[in-house]
């Protein structure tokens, strides 16, 4: 009979005090799941710790408390923090999926797979996110005092498309081998920010891990569950992120992919001058902003075309959107919205959202105070969703991206200089082949 194990691993990396910050120079967190006779289930893993935040550098760094205003995003909760996740083969050092932009990845991600309350339960507990600004700031960042900083406990999954495949991972060092997970952390200033947008005596403000560990399910091969053989192939889809900034009316966006077996695309916009920076949210999924008349006022998308080698592709006609018919609605367009939720999941999988007309409308603006009513930063129901998204194909056919280019085009009312910062993320199958510890990678 086949039995499961479960299992804990220290961070390869772990400084002697135990703390991983960095400010403190330890960016980089890495996990090995060692090679062994068991398969292991990686939609198991999660990464296990403490969470502290504090508002300067000193030897005994001072907690945050309520005057300070200096939270993260509420949605993202702990996964603030990473920047990128690689997971690679122990044996080849091979990577087998590299997600870079993690973060903004999963502030889409997580808009379309929780609810409100999973947000304010279970999520909360494990992953220290609030579907509530205020609550996020008093259950995660203030501390009552400012001898003892407020440490919150968490325990989260890294879905990505290698982790999250629904299949088990051969650890046997003749087959695939073990795994090596990767997390790139976030630079402080892209995480923290100040609610009224001021700096002033939170200059070095920092967060800090500590206690990590990563835990993981491996099931023992026994009389009920015989060994497979060593040869086989691992599928999964696997996500390829981009970026680059559009400061234009007419945006064109052209990428050669080179993958053969794209399923969709989706991008979420933030203005460039909040990325990396105290005074504003580097995480927000927000609309364009900087109208001609201000940079705080949005500027909404009018026209997409999703493009295939130049030519319009799936679909061969434009998105024209509901600014054109009415430039004063609030509501947005909500072709464009389905378009979005679809390339982040297939319709057959629908079961909770968090994207609602309340966090994806035009009713606000990029203003930063803790106040006032229109400010990104207040809106309701977890903050702003917003992307543009494609699918391709029908039931999981996919599209070649190999020799012609993906592209899109995006019209806009952009007529500041305000470049904006866009996050592309693109789902394409991919298998891995294993023999004799050698591992190939095939997109």
């Amino acid at each position: 009979m086949s039995t499961s194990r479960y299992v804990q691993i220290r961070p390869d990396n772990i400084p002697a005090s135990g703390k991983i910050s960095f400010k403190n120079g330890f960016p980089m967190l890495s996990f090995t799941v060692s090679a062994q006779d068991g398969l292991l289930d990686p939609s198991t893993l999660r990464v296990t710790g403490k969470f502290a935040a504090y508002k300067d550098n000193l030897a005994t760094p001072t907690p945050i408390q309520a005057a300070d205003e200096l939270t993260m995003n509420n949605r993202l909760g702990i996964y603030n923090v990473i920047e990128s996740l690689t997971v690679r083969s122990q044996q080849s050092k091979l990577q087998c999926e590299s997600i870079r932009h993690y973060s903004k990845f999963m502030n889409s991600y997580l808009a379309m797979t929780s609810s409100l309350q999973d947000q304010i339960g279970h999520l909360g507990e494990t992953c220290l996110i609030m579907p509530n600004k205020s609550a996020f700031q008093k259950s995660v960042m203030e501390s009552p005092t400012t001898d003892v900083a407020q440490t919150n406990s968490f325990s989260f999954h890294l879905p990505s498309g290698f982790l999250s495949s629904g299949n088990m991972v051969d650890l046997r060092q003749d087959a695939f081998g073990g795994l090596i997970i990767e997390m790139l952390l976030q630079p402080d200033s892209n995480v923290l920010f100040n609610l009224n947008g001021a700096t002033t005596g939170i200059g070095d403000a920092h967060y800090e891990l500590s206690d990590l560990f990563l835990t993981c399910e491996v099931s023992q091969f026994g009389p009920d569950m015989p060994a497979p053989s060593p040869t086989g192939a691992y599928e999964f889809n696997t996500i390829t992120s981009l970026y680059t900034s559009v400061n234009s009316t007419n945006a064109q966006i052209q990428y050669m992919l080179g993958l053969s077996n794209v399923q969709s695309a989706f991008m979420s916009f933030v203005p460039v001058a909040n990325i990396n920076t105290l005074t504003q949210d580097g995480q927000a999924t927000v609309q364009f902003s900087g109208d001609g008349s201000s940079d705080t006022e949005l500027a909404p998308i009018t026209k997409v075309q999703f493009l295939k080698g130049g030519v319009k592709f799936p679909a061969d006609f434009d998105y024209t959107t509901n600014v054109v018919e009415d430039a004063d609605t609030k509501l947005v367009d909500p072709q464009i919205i389905r378009n979005f939720v679809d390339a982040i999941l297939p319709d057959y999988t629908y079961e909770r959202f968090s994207i609602s007309p309340v966090n994806s409308n035009r009713d606000y603006n990029m203003t930063t105070t803790s106040a006032g009513e229109l400010s990104y930063n207040n809106i309701p129901e977890g903050g702003s969703v917003y992307g543009l998204g494609v699918t391709y194909g029908i039931g999981g056919a996919g599209e070649d991206f190999r020799s012609e280019q993906f592209g899109v085009s995006i019209e806009s009312d952009l007529k500041s200089d305000r470049p904006m910062g866009v996050y592309i993320f693109v789902k394409a199958r991919a298998t891995l082949a294993y023999k004799d510890g050698s591992v190939q990678l095939s997109q």
